[in-house]
């Protein structure tokens, strides 16, 4: 700012000063009166009235215009500015000289310990190109380490294949739901495309969105339930990836791209049909293997009931099937504990009661054969009012009966 320009706005701020404290006392002298207010709401408003309030109006602001022009002669009167300072030359050296020596600095500086970076440092997982090439890198200097050692020299970097594919997602039923993605994430899968993948995966066909609808969220409004299956269906692909496919309006699990446990039984059924003797048994043991417990253990879901019932009866068919195996190959004790663990699942069966008879009986448990064959009394008589079925009654008496030719004969053929 030159001085001259200064000595203007000074003087100016000077004659504001003076000027505008006499333009205040004369706009108080001629100050307009005050109008008259209609004493209640019906009185009209007269033309005098709107006059009156205008003319008030204009006088504040003319009041208030010339506040601010005194405020601001005063500010430039008494405040001084700072002198800006004067940029120091540099002889010979270019801006361009400058800058590298700030950057060279700067690169000092961050190589020195403690250095703060000027970003935040985000993390990221590595791509499939750049992990290969650290395996490779990794691979080479132990080879040159090894070289080094044995004064050989080093192999060439050749490449090498690219990191193992994960592991599909999978889904298991025969048990505790558990639904496993193949990669682990933060934040798990809902309870409700939990239940919606359960139903696709019991249910081979699949189902249109009104009937996913109808059965999932029977007492959810129409146009809320459709957006909870979409958004369960983006949740599903989220995590397990594309398993969930739409042909012809319905919606179906890619049995490609998911493990189902069910999927392995059945085909494990399927290969048990085509075996005999202990072969049988031994692929009839890797179905058993993946039975966890009950099916869909700890899920309340009603409409799965009859599923479960249908799980439930495959599993105690397998189990009474594999014991009779061991019983025909002389292994009553091993049948004896398939015909336990089928009980477990239904106390009532009375296939498997009859398979623990004849196992209890080759082993000589007398008394085992005459309890347990009272407490299925009691049990089909307290739930079903009921008694046991002819073909039970016969085995019990043959089994207890003191011709040992029958008795072998009938534990024999199993």
């Amino acid at each position: 700012m030159t001085a001259h320009r200064h000595s203007l706005l000074r003087l100016l701020g000077f004659l504001g000063t003076l000027g505008c404290p006499i333009v205040l006392v004369v706009l108080f002298e001629i100050r307009p009166p005050l109008p008259r207010l209609p004493t209640s709401l019906s009185s009209p408003i007269t033309l005098e009235l709107v006059r009156s309030v205008l003319e008030l109006a204009a006088w504040g602001v003319a009041i208030v215009l010339a506040f601010l022009l005194l405020v601001h002669s005063l500010r430039g009167l008494f405040v001084r500015r700072a002198p800006r300072p004067s940029r120091p030359l540099h002889f010979g050296v270019p801006g361009s000289r400058q800058r590298q020596l700030g950057r060279t600095r700067l690169a000092r500086g961050s190589a020195q310990g403690g250095f703060p970076p000027p970003f935040p440092l985000l993390v990221r997982h590595p791509s499939d190109l750049e992990y290969a090439a650290w395996s490779a890198c990794e691979q080479l200097s132990a080879a040159t380490a090894q070289a080094v050692q044995t004064d050989e020299p080093a192999p060439e970097c050749a490449p090498t294949a690219p990191p193992q594919a994960l592991p599909p997602p999978s889904i298991a039923l025969l048990g505790p739901l558990q639904i496993t993605p193949s990669q682990r994430r933060r934040r798990g899968l809902r309870s409700q495309t939990q239940q919606l993948l359960t139903y696709l995966a019991l249910h081979a066909e699949g189902a249109t969105a009104d009937e996913l609808i109808a059965v999932l969220w029977p007492d959810v409004d129409d146009r809320k339930a459709k957006k909870q299956l979409w958004r369960s269906i983006s949740d599903a692909r989220l995590h397990l990836g594309e398993v969930i496919l739409r042909t012809d309006e319905r919606y179906r699990l890619d049995h490609k791209a998911v493990a189902i446990d069910l999927d392995l039984l059945e085909q494990l059924l399927i290969q048990a049909d085509a075996e005999r003797g202990a072969d049988r048994a031994e692929v009839l043991k890797q179905a058993l293997a993946l039975v966890r417990g009950g099916p869909l253990a700890g899920a309340d879901y009603p409409w799965a009931a009859g599923d479960i019932r249908r799980l439930d009866a495959t599993i105690v068919e397998l189990l009474e099937e594999l014991g009779r195996v061991r019983l025909g190959n002389g292994n009553p004790t091993g049948a004896l504990g398939a015909a336990e663990q089928a009980l477990q699942f239904d106390l009532c069966n009375e296939a498997a009661h009859r398979l623990a008879m004849q196992a209890e009986a080759a082993l000589g448990l007398r008394q085992a054969i005459v309890d347990r064959y009272e407490q299925l009394s009691r049990e089909l008589d307290t739930r079903l009012g009921l008694e046991p079925e002819r073909e039970t009654r016969l085995l019990y008496r043959r089994l207890l009966s003191q011709d040992s030719h029958a008795l072998s004969v009938f534990t024999g053929s199993g």
